[in-house]
C-alpha cells in the first residue's frame, strides 16, 4: 500500500495484520511516513518509521526484519533471543532480526529509519541459488552494511513516489537484496547432514525441473530424479531447501515466466512455456508473489 499515515500509531501492519505485525506493542506513538507491500505476504515490504520520544518495542518477529538508522545517534537497548546490548544507535546503524526471534528493543530519544521486511521463503529460495541450503539468518544489533542500506533507500524512495520505476525495477532490487542477505549475512556453522539431500542430488534435481518447466512436475516424477519415494523426498526437499517441493517448482516457473515476459512474449505463450494451466493460472500468480500484473511486471520505465 504505497502512500503516506502521518497518523499511524502502536501497531504497525506491512502486509497481512494476522501474520505479519512489525511492532505487535510499541509504547509510544509511531509516525509511518513511507509504507509500501506490493504483495500478500512472499516477498520484500519496506517502511520508514519514526518515533518522537522514547519509545520501547517488543514481540516475536513473523518475518526476517531489517532496520537501518537514519536520524542522529540515540542511546539504544536491543535485545534478540536473549542477547542483549547497549549503544548508541546512529545513521546506517544495522539490526537484523530473523524470523521467529522474540525482540525487545528501547530508544531514549526521538529517533528514525527504514524497516524492511524479508519473506523466509524468498531467502531460501535464494539461499538455494547461491547453494547455501544449511545457513541459517544470523541476528545483528548493531555495525553497518552498505550495501543492505543503499538498497533499502532505493527500495523507500521507490515506495515514496509510488513505483515510478515499474514493478520489474522493484522485484530486481529485491533480487539484490535476498542474495546479499545469503551470501553476507547467513551463519557459517555447518548443519547436520542427516536427513538432509546431498548437493549432487540436488543439481540434479534443479537441471530436471529447469528443463521440464513446460511440462506438468509431480512428487513421483521428482522424486525419481532422486531415486527416492515421494514421501521421503517431500520431508527431505523441505528440511533441506527450506520450502516445499511445490513452492519451489512454483518460483522457478515464475522467474523463467518474468524472463520471458521482459522480451516480450505474449501471456500466452509464457503460460504454456513456463506450465501454468493457462493466462489466469499464471496472471493469478504474479500478482500472489510480485504484487503486481503481468504486463506491469514486464514494463520498463
Amino acid at each position: 500500500m504505497p502512500g503516506s499515515n502521518p497518523q499511524a500509531k502502536a501497531s504497525i501492519h506491512f502486509v497481512d495484520p494476522s501474520s505479519m505485525v512489525v511492532v505487535p506493542q510499541v509504547a509510544g506513538a509511531a509516525r509511518v511516513s513511507v509504507q509500501s507491500s506490493p504483495t500478500d505476504k512472499y516477498g520484500v515490504a519496506v517502511a520508514r518509521i519514526s518515533y518522537g520520544s522514547a519509545t520501547s518495542i517488543r514481540g516475536t518477529a513473523t518475518h526476517h526484519m531489517i532496520g537501518i538508522g537514519c536520524s542522529k545517534p540515540v542511546r539504544t537497548e536491543h535485545m534478540i533471543e536473549g542477547k542483549r546490548l547497549h549503544h548508541h544507535s546512529g545513521p546506517g546503524c544495522l539490526c537484523v532480526c530473523p524470523a521467529g526471534a522474540r525482540h525487545f528493543t528501547a530508544f531514549d530519544g526521538p529517533m528514525e529509519g527504514v524497516v524492511l521486511q524479508v519473506s523466509p521463503e524468498c531467502l531460501k529460495l535464494a539461499m538455494a541459488d547461491l547453494g547455501a541450503h544449511t545457513g541459517t539468518l544470523v541476528e545483528r544489533m548493531d555495525g553497518q552494511d552498505p550495501v543492505l542500506t543503499r538498497i533499502a533507500h532505493v527500495l523507500e524512495a521507490e515506495a515514496a513516489a509510488d513505483h515510478p520505476s515499474g514493478m520489474l525495477f522493484w522485484s530486481s532490487v529485491t533480487d539484490a537484496l535476498l542474495e546479499h542477505l545469503a551470501a553476507h549475512h547467513l551463519s557459517t556453522a555447518p548443519a547436520s547432514p542427516q536427513g538432509r539431500m546431498h548437493a549432487s542430488a540436488l543439481k540434479r534435481l534443479e537441471d530436471f525441473i529447469q528443463s521440464n518447466l513446460a511440462e506438468p512436475l509431480d512428487l513421483d516424477s521428482l522424486a525419481a530424479v532422486v531415486g527416492s519415494t515421494r514421501f521421503h523426498f517431500a520431508r527431505v526437499f523441505r528440511a533441506t531447501v527450506g520450502v516445499s517441493p511445490h513452492r519451489y517448482v512454483v518460483r522457478r516457473r515464475l522467474q523463467r515466466a518474468r524472463a520471458l515476459l521482459r522480451v516480450g512474449e505474449s501471456l500466452a505463450q509464457v503460460a504454456a512455456a513456463t506450465g501454468f494451466s493457462d493466462q489466469s493460472h499464471l496472471s493469478n500468480w504474479i500478482r500472489r508473489v510480485y504484487g503486481t500484473t503481468p504486463m506491469r511486471l514486464a514494463a520498463r520505465r
